[in-house]
């Protein structure tokens, strides 16, 4: 019997039918969100492990809790996540795709032995880190930096203030839950390669010993992806997305009705929703987190200072 129950199929099912029922109670998905998420929660069960799992599981509660945060006090803002809060299939594989395809790059990767000698298996959960850290970063940023009490800026002119709800805007309140997602992933991640290394892609070589750098690598990558990550769905989002200008308070929204009032489109491409934004920084995230899994710090670090300089000097 227990036996059975350990298999990661049964043990998936079950997980994803207590965890998808209690998200469901909570209003943090509709059905079709439900869905969705029992197979993105399975599929990552399954292909990537617990610790693959415990990382987008964090999100998941998180960003259920936080798109409930002061709820009506968003609506008033006009800031609200659509359907009382509850996202649909919609959002949950625009946030959960990526992840999902590379747990099972993992999962195979892990099965080819000249992908395992290269370091593949961890590299490639890097980049799941830096995914999940990024959309982890970007919607707790979203929820909560809406209550920053100084005014946002424009992510491509830092010294530009916008209305609160702009498109491409940031605040430091964002910034710094940003910054806290991506430290509370690296711990997770921390705590699995201390307490159970082999459920680690990569993380313990054929000879059965540790790679302590893997490990040291592993809150550096978290953080900096999901602040890199987030900042960069920021300016997908103010250079791509479509935009539409409220005439009422001045923001610039995705939404084609603000303040009560149809807005009007001012620019980016039509087409480009806000899904495609979330779906291209999660590449660009899972891209971070390979190049840092790797060890190549340098490189990324001398981006983002390049990035605050020129933005900076707008």
């Amino acid at each position: 019997m227990f036996e059975m129950l350990a298999h990661p199929a049964v043990s998936g099912l079950l997980m994803m039918s207590i965890i998808g029922g209690l998200a469901y109670k909570a209003h943090f998905l509709d059905i079709s969100g439900l869905i969705a998420a029992f197979v993105t929660g399975f599929t990552i069960w399954y292909t990537g492990g617990p610790a693959a799992f415990a990382i987008i599981l964090f999100f998941f509660i998180s960003a259920g809790v936080a798109t409930k945060y002061k709820y009506k006090a968003k609506v008033k803002k006009n800031v609200a996540q659509e359907g009382k809060g509850k996202r649909s299939w919609v959002n949950v594989f625009g946030s959960g795709i990526i992840p999902m395809i590379f747990s099972v790059a993992m999962y195979i990767a892990a099965m080819v032995p000249d992908l395992v000698a290269a370091g593949w298996p961890f590299f490639l959960f890097g980049g799941y880190v830096g995914s999940v850290a990024t959309t982890s970063a970007d919607t707790l940023a979203s929820e909560i930096g809406v209550f920053s009490k100084s005014k946002p800026r424009l992510i491509t002119n830092l010294r530009r203030k916008v209305p609160g709800g702009t498109i491409g805007a940031v605040s430091l309140l964002g910034e710094g839950v940003a910054i806290a997602a991506g430290l509370i992933i690296g711990v997770i991640a921390l705590g699995f390669a201390v307490l159970a290394p082999t459920w680690i892609p990569g993380l313990v070589t054929a000879e059965n010993v540790v790679v302590s750098e893997y490990v040291l690598f592993l809150i550096p990558l978290s953080v900096l992806a999901a602040f890199i990550g987030c900042n960069i769905d920021s300016l997908l989002g103010a250079v791509l997305q479509n935009r539409f200008v409220c005439e009422i308070c001045g923001a610039v929204t995705d939404k084609e009705f603000h303040c009560d009032y149809e807005t009007k489109y001012v620019g980016g491409f039509k087409s480009f929703t806000n899904m495609h934004v979330n779906l291209g920084s999660s590449v660009l995230g899972a891209t971070l987190g390979i190049i840092l899994g790797a060890g190549l710090f340098v490189w990324i670090l001398g981006g983002l200072f390049f990035w605050i300089a020129a933005s900076s000097s707008n």
